[in-house]
């Protein structure tokens, strides 16, 4: 597992296993008193939320959280393209 970016309260992963799918995307968590949501986005083709994968967040967080994709999205892209290519990738806090 590999923490890229942590924004306001969300941390965004990326998995190992993760390496084998076609499309890029990402993880996101957040502990709230000792529980840990979690959900999954789609990069590509555009950002849109995977539905199997909503967890427990709410519509407002998923939309906050979406937000947040969209407008930090290249330099999670550029993130991922480390990680994809077995380069150290170094946690960034905004």
């Amino acid at each position: 597992m590999g923490k890229i970016l942590v924004l306001l309260r969300y941390v965004f992963l990326i998995y190992s296993v993760d390496i084998n799918e076609t499309r890029r995307h990402i993880h996101v968590t957040h502990n709230v008193a000792g529980y840990k949501k979690s959900c999954k986005f789609w990069l590509e083709p555009e950002v849109s939320l995977d539905e199997n994968k909503k967890g427990d967040f709410t519509e407002i967080e998923l939309r906050e959280i979406r937000n947040l994709i969209e407008e930090n999205k290249d330099l999670i892209l550029r993130q991922l393209d480390l990680f994809y290519q077995s380069k150290p990738v170094k946690s960034i806090k905004k």
